[in-house]
């Protein structure tokens, strides 16, 4: 069974295709959730306040629906399966603002949805040819998901950025580091000829030493996080140093109760006073995205 945003049972979306003879359409996915959520909560995800609907929506001006198997529902909106081939997907990819409005549309959705109960957002794009083949899906997995849903419940993600100032890295390596500090002594103390040596060794030797300390510094900071959280996940970090000579040593989301959120922010104070030359960046709170991605292939 499919409910519609205005909260009205339909026929199954499958027979009503071929009744009506829309044999081009499809359903979009947008997440995964637990069978039953009110009307309100797809009347408040299909409209926005500020651009006044779907216009930039997958799938258009189609009404949010759900499809219904067991304890679980499925979030979709019925859309053109010509709007989702391959080539046309490409098409998208090379204009930049139309993918961000395309993207904002998915992501509106997952997060309104998110405000009222759990959701386990599905990949962007995911397009099934047939309402029976996602409550298909839904029946293979209503065991796995529902365990899923029932952890994610009230809980938000919230990400986090971790920069430290080499300079200042490097200058409290060469303090607290006694070979190093006995290196730079002799260096400048040397011959010309021995400095040259010597100055390569205390290069790579102060280049190691500086690269662990701020590995050091990275576990340090997840560990006391990931103790205010949840669960925490590692992401790959982004360049190696900015115009303002600091590197980020850490990129992490983390999944937080949202009961315990203050105790997180807590935490995130002591990381970035731990220790001198550290800046943190965060970011939430945001549907579990990094916890609870459905990547289920479509059926088409």
């Amino acid at each position: 069974m499919a409910t519609t945003a205005a909260g009205t049972s339909i026929e199954s979306a499958a027979d009503h295709a071929e009744r009506v003879g829309e044999e081009s359409s499809g359903w979009y996915l947008y997440g995964i959730t637990r069978r039953g959520p009110p009307a309100t909560v797809l009347m408040e995800a299909q409209a926005d306040p500020a651009d006044g609907g779907v216009a930039d929506a997958p799938g258009g001006a189609a009404s949010l629906e759900l499809l219904e198997c067991g304890g679980l529902a499925a979030v979709v909106r019925r859309v053109r399966m010509a709007d989702f081939t391959p080539a046309v997907l490409q098409e998208r990819l090379r204009s930049a603002a139309g993918l961000e409005a395309i993207v904002r549309g998915h992501n509106r959705v997952v997060e309104a949805v998110h405000a009222h109960q759990a959701i386990l957002p599905a990949r962007f794009g995911v397009v099934y040819a047939h309402a029976r083949d996602i409550q298909s899906a839904l029946r293979s997995v209503c065991d796995s998901l529902l365990p899923q849903l029932h952890r994610l419940e009230g809980c938000d993600e919230w990400a986090i950025h971790l920069y430290a100032r080499r300079a200042v890295v490097r200058e409290r390596v060469v303090a607290g580091n006694p070979a190093i500090a006995r290196l730079r002594e002799e260096f400048t103390a040397a011959s010309p000829g021995r400095a040259y040596f010597l100055e390569r060794q205390l290069r790579e030797e102060l280049e190691g030493a500086t690269r662990q300390a701020m590995v050091t510094l990275a576990q340090g900071a997840f560990d006391c996080l990931t103790a205010a959280a949840i669960a925490g996940q590692v992401n790959p970090i982004g360049p190696a140093v900015d115009s303002a000579g600091e590197v980020e040593i850490l990129r992490a989301a983390f999944l937080i109760a949202r009961e315990d959120a203050e105790r997180f922010d807590a935490a995130l104070c002591s990381v970035a006073d731990a220790s001198e030359g550290l800046r943190c960046e965060c970011s939430g709170p945001w549907p579990p995205y990094s916890f609870a991605v459905v990547d289920t292939e479509p059926a088409q």
